[in-house]
């Protein structure tokens, strides 16, 4: 079986390790010249890291992340509004990490064979021929494949080329991501909500600190640092002052938020995977964990006997209602948190717990229908 991977982020270098660990050989290409890092920090959820853990990468992972205990929910003016500790649901799934979404890539990276992944190289076409993926590179090369496998992100050149009219739409939120001195205050993942507005911080190690800022794209502007303290100017501690205090030299994401629907994204020996196939808002933090949940389980279909249209409509039928799933709860808690704070504010502190329960407890079932 000749493979082909479109992507060398988090979706296309977990899919390489995973195949690789059933005996699947593959070609990543990149078209960036480089590992792509934006994101500035990343927050695992158990079930990522239960995935991580079949991949043989979580005890690296977690030896380079920050154990998350608890999960808090304040009013912008800090009155606390919902607190849940991760093992109440997780403990029994994976634990909860948060880390540089660099050290996650490079773990990934390290996990392959040096040169796995051929960076500065995209895919110029693509043309089905029989029962095989004719591919031309920018290089000039055209080579014949048995499956592609599409993980380039939400704004994927593959997808628009094998499925038509581009299907991500913006969610109507933009967002900054920066990383900051931890300043010892943020001990767990800890978020404030204002009208309209998120402010999250999540301690990725003892002396950093992730924090991530939205608004409604309406707000965003050009995105710069005096609009981002502008529009958490009456946010307090903790990350109020976070905020305030940001310098002009800070490195900061910024990004208009977009969504792919969950559906049957396969096509004559190509399927989409992670945010190629079904980004999300990141009200869930499911991005990552979707993402190599996906490598985990196409590369245990590609392992079984059968071809391999077969394996890809078993992949999507053991995908297509935990992924559906995710985006319908992340659309759920967007509209909750930008609801009216009253309202908003009343439903956290008297059902928060129970939400949040009944939110994941369905990700921390088992993967595959066999297990």
């Amino acid at each position: 079986m000749k493979i082909l991977i479109v992507g060398a982020g988090i979706a296309g270098l977990s899919t390489a390790r995973a195949l690789a660990l059933k005996g699947l050989e593959c070609e990543v290409i990149e078209r960036r010249q480089e590992p792509p890092t934006e994101g500035a920090g990343i927050f695992l959820l158990g079930n990522a890291s239960r995935a991580l853990g079949d991949l043989g990468l979580l005890g690296e992972t977690s030896s380079l992340a920050y154990p998350i205990a608890t999960q808090r929910i304040l009013s912008s003016s800090g009155a606390v509004l919902n607190h849940v500790r991760t093992d109440d649901v997780w403990k029994n799934c994976g634990p909860c990490l948060a880390l540089s979404r660099q050290s996650l890539v490079d773990v990934l990276q390290k996990s392959l064979d040096p040169g796995a992944v051929r960076y500065g190289l995209e895919v110029t076409s693509i043309a089905s021929r029989a029962d095989r993926r004719i591919v031309r590179f920018s290089d000039g090369r055209e080579e014949k494949y048995d499956l592609v496998i599409g993980a380039a992100g939400v704004n994927s050149l593959l997808r628009n080329m094998a499925f038509g009219a581009d299907e991500a739409r913006e969610v109507g939120i933009s967002c900054w991501r920066l990383v900051v001195p931890n300043n010892g205050e943020i001990v767990g993942w800890t978020a404030m909500l204002g009208k309209g507005r998120t402010l999250l911080g999540i301690p990725i190690s003892k002396s950093e600190t992730y924090i991530y800022a939205d608004c409604g794209t309406d707000e965003f502007s050009d995105g710069s640092l005096a609009t981002l303290k502008r529009l958490f100017s009456d946010f307090r501690g903790p990350l109020g002052a976070v905020v305030a205090a940001l310098y002009p030299e800070t490195r900061i994401h910024r990004a208009k938020l977009q969504e792919v629907p969950a559906k049957r994204w396969i096509k004559d020996g190509l399927i989409l995977i992670g945010d190629a196939g079904h980004a999300s808002s990141p009200s869930m933090a499911q991005g990552a964990g979707m993402a190599i949940e996906d490598a985990v389980v196409l590369a245990e279909m590609l392992s079984r006997p059968g071809q391999i249209e077969e394996a890809l409509q078993r992949f999507h039928d053991a995908r297509i209602e935990r992924i559906a799933w995710v985006q319908k709860k992340s659309q759920d808690r967007d509209k909750l948190r930008n609801s009216s704070s009253t309202l908003r504010n009343a439903v956290l502190r008297l059902f928060g717990n129970a939400l949040y329960r009944k939110t994941y407890e369905p990700l921390t079932r088992a993967l595959l229908p066999s297990e």
